[in-house]
């Protein structure tokens, strides 16, 4: 059991050693740092382990590998989101993230805030539920390297 410990530690770890979303092999290239001998098969045993034990959370953007972060426990005395986005107080919504895209190399971030409640952008009479952002471009490494965005931008 040490063993299965030692590299759950090293799955979860990575997240705070990136401080970003990561796919599994990302997640892999971290936890040989701390797990030299650990394989692919072995983070995705973790990583659906860590998934179901509400530890991390899966990340989705469209045409994209699906990515991972450390999800967010709710703070039973934090109320600010009870209202959700069509003001139907009472009814609870999972916190969530908003993420950038580096269209260069790849990796996805955290954005540090939420724009807030969209219902004013949609089309009138419709109520909005919950809503994702997602930024594209190129992150700051890329940006200092003098990359370019590719060609092809993803669909609107």
């Amino acid at each position: 059991m040490q063993r299965l410990t030692r590299q759950r530690n090293a799955v979860f770890s990575a997240f705070s050693d990136a401080g970003r979303v990561l796919t599994a092999p990302e997640i892999l290239e971290h936890a040989r740092a701390i797990v030299p001998e650990i394989s692919l098969s072995t983070v995705y045993r973790q990583v659906s382990l860590l998934l179901a034990d509400g530890e991390i959370a899966k990340v989705e953007l469209p045409g994209e590998p699906a990515r991972y972060e450390v999800a967010c426990k709710a703070d039973p005395h934090d109320h600010s989101h009870d209202a959700g986005e069509g003001g139907d107080a009472g009814h609870h919504h999972d916190h969530h993230h908003h993420y950038f895209h580096c269209s260069h190399c790849g990796q996805v971030f955290l954005l540090h805030a939420c724009p807030g409640p969209m219902h004013d952008l949609a089309p009138q009479g419709f109520q909005v539920t919950h809503h994702e952002v997602t930024l594209h471009g190129l992150c700051a490494t890329c940006v200092e390297t003098g990359a370019k965005t590719p060609k092809a931008h993803p669909p609107h």
